[in-house]
């Protein structure tokens, strides 16, 4: 299984999976022109995608599939709620929508996809993991805590995309004003360092090899920050960074390192 995020920030969302003739985008929160570019480095074309599966109805992962479903006729799946969302937000999506319930598990081609729920200010948004040849891939971001469920969906997963958004520091004395501050510290938020660190380690105690942190925030956090947060928190499980687990931080605007699992 190939893995590869092409954005990973407040401004945008996109990952790809592959497995044989197998392409699934995870959401698509850029421009046609830079998943178009972005696919390109890993060898595919829009045309050659399977579907996009949308985490939730949020822009920034949903900016893109107006021109994808416009010019490719590319399938969404989505959960329920978020598929109602999306017909208010995305024109012409309605012909191209598929909609499932959250929990539930699909099937493209060589990847097995099970869908669970995450805590996010939304009517319904879901994490994925996804199967194939045996491997794992857990993908949860846009969460204001690890529930139970993204917890035991991502347990024994051997690569993992997780959310490190902020420090919660930098987010207090930064200039966001006191409602977003507020909103993206609450339980239906987003995820902070030291929340994500926890998180990693006990994905790594579980047998996680791959951890990539995602969805930083330009302003209240930064790779290096993410990074030491995390691997601090391994260090004092006894977990050691660069050989028991590796720890990678999805660029923001451009295509990531490509995990081939």
């Amino acid at each position: 299984m190939k893995i590869c995020t092409f954005a990973s920030s407040s401004s945008g969302n996109c990952t790809v999976v592959s497995q044989g003739d197998t392409h699934i985008l995870i959401d698509a929160g850029i421009s046609l022109r830079r998943i178009r570019e972005a696919l390109r480095v890993v060898g595919i074309t829009p045309d050659d995608l399977t579907c996009v599966l949308c985490t939730h109805e949020h822009t920034d992962h949903i900016s893109g599939i107006n021109m994808l479903v416009k010019y490719h006729k590319t399938p969404v799946f989505t959960s329920c709620g978020t598929g109602n969302a999306m017909c208010y937000a995305v024109p012409g999506v309605e012909m191209y929508l598929n909609c499932f319930e959250a929990g539930c598990g699909l099937e493209f081609g060589e990847i097995t996809v099970k869908s669970f729920r995450t805590p996010h200010d939304t009517d319904e948004s879901v994490g994925f993991t996804l199967t194939a040849n045996g491997r794992t891939l857990a993908y949860a971001t846009d969460l204001g805590h690890v529930s139970g469920e993204v917890l035991e969906s991502a347990f024994g997963a051997d690569i993992a995309i997780i959310e490190a958004n902020h420090d919660r520091d930098m987010l207090r004395r930064g200039p966001y004003p006191a409602f977003l501050k507020k909103r993206i510290l609450s339980e239906r938020g987003h995820l902070s360092n030291s929340d994500s660190a926890r998180f990693a380690a006990q994905l790594a105690e579980s047998g996680t090899r791959y951890i990539q942190l995602s969805h930083l925030s330009r302003e209240n956090n930064t790779p290096g920050l993410a990074r030491e947060t995390v691997e601090s928190a391994l260090y004092e499980k006894g977990i050691r960074a660069g050989s028991d687990v590796f720890i990678d931080v999805a660029p923001p605007y451009s295509p990531g390192r490509l995990y081939v699992v």
